[in-house]
């Protein structure tokens, strides 16, 4: 890779540590609208500020890492007639599959190829060296752009065509952040009935535990092989949210996640499923016409 063909665009609380990290290994080029940020880079990797899109016509990798889809595309559109044909832009913001589209729009007339690499970590991680990627895109546009890949994060999951891996970061963001208002619930809950918070941590940290056995059995196992039979009923769960919310009533705790949840195990019981095991929750997706897992015969 020749020496001035890594273009970085955004240098803010992550993209900077990026940035580092590819500077490392490449030079670079960078933009940012932050000019103590440009000068940062300059002097910490000796990063090439990017004056103007013309002094990109020999820059073969482009990563973006930015604060908006809105951002993303304003960048591409000024950025994608200067690149030369066969550039690969790599892109690490958080967007949604549409907006890879709308960016692979911008750039496939011009022969330029998009990878979306978005992040699977915190700022924290990026720094350490630990951060992951989920990729998704064509697997020669991946190859070209994989020492800079890698250069970003030596953990990295393909999880297929263009689009795939913006959509995998968002679905894990969304997780994340439901799951932190459960959280925020159950220590309320424990509080106000006086069970120590440490040992609740302890608790749902067990792999055997709340956190943990929705996803690693009763999804991984259970609804991937579409098998309720045995197991917790249903039924049996929906009594166990009737007493969560008894007992957030009693102990003056407001819920709204958990509240919110408890209604799927009422549909659940309504749709005739009391008797399977509760993962069967997941068959009202499928009823809905949103399966959980692809149907098998296209696995």
């Amino acid at each position: 890779m020749q020496a001035g063909n890594v273009a970085i665009y955004g240098l803010g609380n992550m993209g900077y540590p990026l940035a580092e990290r590819i500077g490392r290994q490449f030079s670079t080029q960078v933009f940012d609208l932050d000019s103590a940020q440009l000068k940062r880079a300059q002097e910490a990797f000796g990063a090439e500020r990017i004056a103007s899109p013309e002094m990109l016509a020999d820059t073969s990798i482009v990563v973006l890492c930015l604060p908006t889809p809105a951002v993303s595309l304003s960048v591409l559109r000024q950025i994608a007639p200067h690149l030369p044909t066969g550039a690969v832009v790599l892109e690490t913001s958080t967007v949604n599959p549409e907006h890879i589209v709308a960016e692979q729009a911008v750039l496939e007339n011009l022969g330029i190829h998009l990878v979306d690499a978005s992040i699977m970590a915190g700022v924290g991680q990026m720094v350490a060296g630990t951060a992951s990627l989920a990729l998704g895109g064509n697997l020669d546009a991946i190859a070209k752009a994989q020492p800079v890949l890698d250069a970003i994060a030596s953990k990295q999951t393909n999880f297929g065509p263009l689009g795939a891996g913006a959509a995998a970061k968002v679905i894990n963001n969304a997780v994340a952040h439901a799951v932190m208002v459960v959280v925020a619930e159950a220590g309320a809950l424990a509080t106000a009935a006086g069970v120590d918070s440490a040992k609740l941590i302890a608790l749902l940290s067990d792999a055997q535990m709340g956190l943990h056995r929705p996803l690693t059995y009763r999804y991984a196992d259970r609804i991937m092989k579409g098998d309720y039979d045995g197991g917790m009923p249903l039924d049996a769960a929906r009594k166990d949210s009737v007493l969560a919310l008894q007992l957030a009533q009693t102990l003056g705790v407001p819920l709204f996640a958990i509240q919110g949840s408890h209604s799927v195990y009422d549909m659940g019981v309504a749709a005739g499923y009391g008797r399977d095991d509760y993962a069967a929750v997941a068959k009202l997706w499928a009823d809905w016409g949103c399966p959980t897992v692809p149907d098998p015969a296209t696995r």
